[in-house]
């Protein structure tokens, strides 16, 4: 990406704005295939509206497996047509959990833990149709991991930021956000970034010079 240095220096500054504005709470670590399903319902919706999605799983499904095996058409129905991309969501939780369950011979991501970071990644990124919101959020709240949740409102945030450009793609975003912010600073923009923009309503863009 062109001007890489300098975008940087302005990703960390709105860092550090945002920083002054609000701290986020400590990080809540999540048992992975959770994560998976949480962030699977999560890119592009209102963390609230996510909330109230696992709350009907987790009321509904006795656990993942039982999850893993109903059908699209249950799950969709439980969670509702008018919710968005429902149908993308689902398969991507569904497909998810039986690539996971026929690979590792078992309902678990536990075995990625022993594993170094990025093979972990690599396995996620391998997972059917999986979105770039949903592998950083696992390695984010499973893992520990200094990774980015991406979508496209918050693609769209740094492209008004101009800390990206127009042509830059979620995955590009997503390894030049990881690249420049280190250890628990992604969480704290990831947070941040929700909550001032689902919340609050979404940030102005960058005021020209």
């Amino acid at each position: 990406m062109k001007n890489a240095t300098k975008h940087a220096e302005e990703l960390k500054s709105l860092l550090k704005k945002m920083l002054k504005e609000r701290k986020p709470q400590p990080k809540e670590p999540m048992e992975p295939l959770k994560a998976l399903v949480r962030g699977a319902m999560s890119f592009d919706v209102p963390d609230a509206r996510a909330d109230e999605a696992m709350k009907l799983i987790d009321r509904e499904f006795v656990d993942l497996n039982e999850l893993r095996v109903a059908t699209d058409l249950e799950i969709a129905e439980l969670l509702g047509n008018r919710y968005p991309a429902i149908e993308r969501r689902v398969a991507m939780i569904t497909l998810s959990l039986n690539h996971i369950f026929e690979k590792e011979h078992t309902l678990s991501l536990e075995r990625l833990k022993s594993v170094s970071k990025r093979d972990a990644r690599q396995f996620l990124r391998d997972l059917p149709g999986i979105h770039p919101f949903v592998d950083g959020f696992v390695m984010l709240y499973g893992f520990d991991a200094p990774a980015m949740p991406m979508d496209d409102g918050l693609l769209e945030y740094l492209r008004e930021q101009e800390i990206v450009d127009e042509q830059t793609t979620l995955d590009e975003a997503q390894r030049f956000v990881e690249h420049h912010l280190k250890g628990d600073e992604c969480y704290e923009f990831h947070v941040l970034w929700r909550r001032n923009s689902r919340e609050e309503g979404k940030p102005k863009k960058k005021a020209k010079a």
